[in-house]
């Protein structure tokens, strides 16, 4: 094991600690937050977000706004092999289904567009991950995905983490695959990769 992949496992197992630890009070408050920041931002007109683990930020609020608003939103599907976006239409048991890997995903593929066509489409990505840097590093869980499925993103989509303050790090190791973000958005505010700045 390099020295990166060393250290980036010790803060893994620190990170999913430190989320186990926050309250289901607390979990609620910071989504609740961190939602409001979001529908505040001009994400353009197609939004790719995630479908919350138990340890993770909770999107539901702005998934259901920008749904009301009439924003097409998509998110990661298991194909078979991998992850792409499909459209994702709601939040009920007609549009979800739970994928292989135990995580909420959409119930339809995206019809007759090419996983890495799909990908080009987002104009911002809101991204789960276990720790964030300043300068737009971010510490996935280790198999890869969100790296795989950004390096085929719109250059110039926007690219946020989504992360409790405690998250953000002044800096991260980084591989030849990891793929760098714009910002982060925490319960108190907007880091971006250019200006810097804190969450908590």
């Amino acid at each position: 094991m390099t020295a990166a992949a060393s250290t980036k496992a010790a803060l893994r197992a620190e990170m999913r600690q430190r989320r186990r630890a926050v309250s289901a009070t607390a979990r609620a408050r910071v989504a609740a937050s961190v939602c409001e920041r979001l529908l505040a931002l001009p994400l353009g007109g197609m939004v790719a977000v995630y479908l919350a683990g138990p340890d993770e930020i909770d999107l539901t609020a702005f998934v259901e706004a920008a749904l009301a608003r009439g924003t097409r939103l998509l998110a990661p599907r298991w194909t078979g092999e991998t992850y792409a976006l499909a459209d994702l239409e709601g939040l009920g048991s007609a549009h979800l289904r739970v994928g292989p890997h135990g995580i909420l995903e959409p119930r339809q593929p995206l019809a007759d567009v090419e996983p890495a066509a799909a990908a080009r489409l987002p104009t911002a990505w809101l991204v789960p991950g276990l720790a964030f840097a300043r300068d737009g590093g971010r510490l996935g869980y280790g198999g890869g995905w969100y790296d795989r499925l950004l390096a085929a993103a719109d250059p110039q989509a926007q690219t946020l983490g989504i992360a409790y303050s405690f998250q953000l790090v002044d800096a991260l190791p980084s591989e030849p695959h990891d793929i760098r973000l714009t910002g982060v958005v925490c319960e108190s505010g907007l880091v971006t990769a250019e200006r810097g700045g804190d969450c908590g």
